[in-house]
C-alpha cells in the first residue's frame, strides 16, 4: 500500500473506531496499523516506542484520542473524519 493510501487506510481505521476510544480512552494515544488498532497509551512516547518496535521502519499512525478534534494545518490532502 502507498503511502498516502496507507495514511489514509490508518485515518480511516481511527475515524471507524474514534466513538469507542473517545468513549473508553479520550486523551490518551492510540496506536493504528493499517485497518487495525493496535491498542492505547498513556503518553505519545509510549504509544511511538511500541509502533517502532512492532513495525520498525513500517508506516504507523500515533493519535492523541479526542472528542473534539484541535485544527491542525497540513500541506497534502488527508481524509476527513
Amino acid at each position: 500500500m502507498a503511502g498516502k493510501d496507507r495514511l489514509e487506510a490508518e485515518i480511516g481505521t481511527y475515524c471507524r473506531e474514534k466513538e469507542r476510544l473517545v468513549a473508553e480512552s479520550e486523551g490518551k494515544h492510540v496506536l493504528v496499523h493499517g485497518n487495525d488498532v493496535v491498542g492505547v497509551w498513556d503518553s505519545y512516547e509510549d504509544a511511538l516506542k511500541e509502533g517502532y518496535r512492532q513495525f520498525g521502519l513500517q508506516p504507523f499512525l500515533v493519535k492523541r484520542i479526542e472528542a473534539i478534534e484541535q485544527v491542525h494545518f497540513f500541506t497534502r490532502d488527508l481524509a476527513p473524519c
